[in-house]
């Protein structure tokens, strides 16, 4: 009985102060996420200590991370994704390959292990769909050529990023990091999307067609959640990240006639799990490590400067790929920086994985707020001097 007490009111917790910093991040033009991460520090060990991550907890935070993803996989236009501009695949290509080497070498360079190194570079991978749309968004200019690139890139840097995890998570393993083990950990992971994708978009529709005569309530949402679960779970059963599989049981259900539906219903879920999946992302994120008057964290703060330069400049310059005339290089590039939700997904399983110290994930995620915190600012500034000029 005490136990469950403690969970109830550690939820309660959790839930509002998420959605009192996330309320104040919106009202002063950030995503919620930024709050929901700050709402994560301020109730974590190191400032209040209201929230310390439990076994059961750890269950509903990666509950959470899965919805996420199938959520984003049910966002996607899987049609205009196979059909996406070839530019945006340059820069997808381009924003992955660089930011990761830059963010190996410097760890490299500053003294840590090559497994930390590689988890460091594919933390550093991945675009922040939702957070460079709502900035499109807001400014009416989802339709132009720049955002559509973007958002193509973004959607394949997720894809990409998710195939460079399957490889990490294997590494993190054990598995010796050789050319062949990454070849061939590579071809598992992109053989299961391949086969998951074209599998599910052959046998879905079909099955969601007969679904939808049944007469109970919301039937078509909990198959479909069901569907995202037994995907997660073969994906984890053949070494990937569960979240792998959820992305993927997204993607196939965008194909349905249904997946509005599913959309719809999934909100409220959304609304419960995702928060408190940021919330505890934000709770593992010692913040004593960021006094710069203890002489033991300049380093860590060095190691923050560097890479938040490191992961600006290595998706920025992306956008140069594009010869596309009357594009804006630069905006094209830019938009590319925020890393949000799928970058702390990253860190979190390395923390998770003993990979990182909690000082390396919490400089990761000062990182991640940085580029998600920035960017809007300056994609704003960039957009109205393009409208002024």
């Amino acid at each position: 009985m005490h136990d469950i007490f403690m969970i109830l009111m550690v939820l309660v917790s959790i839930l509002f102060f998420a959605k009192v910093f996330g309320e104040i991040a919106l009202r002063f033009g950030q995503s919620a996420i930024i709050g929901e991460l700050l709402a994560g520090i301020v109730v974590g060990p190191s400032v209040l200590g209201l929230v310390c991550e439990t076994p059961v907890l750890a269950i509903i935070s990666e509950l959470g991370a899965i919805i996420l993803l199938f959520e984003v996989g049910l966002s996607t236009d899987i049609k205009e994704f196979f059909k996406t501009s070839g530019w945006a695949v340059v820069v997808a290509i381009i924003g992955v390959i660089i930011p990761y080497f830059l963010g190996y070498f410097v760890f490299l360079y500053c003294g840590f292990t090559e497994i930390q190194a590689i988890f460091a570079g594919a933390v550093l991978t991945a675009t922040s769909v939702g957070i460079t749309a709502r900035v499109f968004v807001e400014l009416n200019r989802i339709e132009s050529t720049e955002a559509k690139i973007v958002l193509g890139a973004a959607v394949i840097d997720d894809v990409i990023g998710l195939a460079i995890l399957a490889i990490v998570l294997k590494l993190a393993q054990g598995c010796a990091v050789t050319f062949g083990t990454i070849a061939s950990i590579s071809a598992e992971a992109v053989l299961f999307l391949i086969l998951s994708v074209v599998s599910g978009i052959l046998i879905a529709p079909t099955i969601f067609n007969l679904i939808t005569k049944m007469k109970q309530s919301h039937i078509v949402f909990v198959i479909g959640i069901a569907f995202c679960f037994i995907v997660s779970a073969l994906s984890a059963k053949v070494g990937l990240a569960p979240i792998v599989g959820a992305f993927v049981a997204g993607l196939v259900l965008s194909t349905t006639k249904q997946k509005d539906e599913i959309k719809r219903d999934i909100k409220p879920f959304y609304a419960f799990f995702v928060p408190i999946f940021f919330v505890l992302m934000g709770s593992n994120v010692d913040v004593s490590v960021f006094n710069p008057f203890v002489a033991a964290n300049r380093e860590v703060l060095v190691l923050i400067g560097i890479l938040f330069i490191v992961a600006f400049i290595g998706k920025s310059v992306a956008g140069l790929a594009v010869f596309k005339t009357g594009v804006n290089k630069l905006l094209v590039g830019v938009s590319m920086v925020p890393r949000g939700e799928v970058g702390l997904i990253f860190a979190s399983i390395g923390l998770k994985n003993n990979i990182f110290k909690s000082q390396d994930y919490s400089a990761l995620v000062a990182v991640i707020m940085l580029t998600t915190f920035v960017t809007p600012i300056v994609i704003k500034y960039l957009i109205s001097k393009q409208k002024n000029s």
